[in-house]
């Protein structure tokens, strides 16, 4: 696992380098040069908010923040900061409809 997550994260920092650059050598009038990596048309990534309201359904239980941030890494790869995670899933409780809050950075979904 280490691994692929460490492979995840350089992959993601030659992307972002590679777009850098582009930018700076189109800002400077260079000729620009291809990107090697290509996005893929209609594939979209789940937001953070519903990949946690599946890990929910899954584990049919109230789950605190922490631990979702842990399952979200183990389970889709996807890194996140504990307290933007808490404060969407907060906002989402609120809306209602969905998710509950049962305790302070605990969520559960509703019946």
């Amino acid at each position: 696992m280490k691994d692929q997550q460490r492979k995840l994260i350089l992959e993601t920092m030659e992307t972002m380098l590679e777009l850098q650059l582009a930018s700076i050598r189109r800002i400077l009038g260079k000729e620009e040069i291809q990107v090697s990596v290509v996005r893929k048309r209609g594939r979209k990534r789940k937001s953070l908010v519903h990949l946690s309201i599946e890990l929910l359904t899954e584990k049919q239980r109230p789950i605190h923040v922490d631990e979702l941030v842990e399952l979200l890494m183990d389970h889709y790869g996807r890194v996140t900061d504990r307290d933007s995670l808490s404060s969407a899933l907060a906002k989402k409780a609120k809306q209602g409809g969905i998710i509950r809050r049962v305790s302070p950075a605990t969520f559960e979904l509703l019946e």
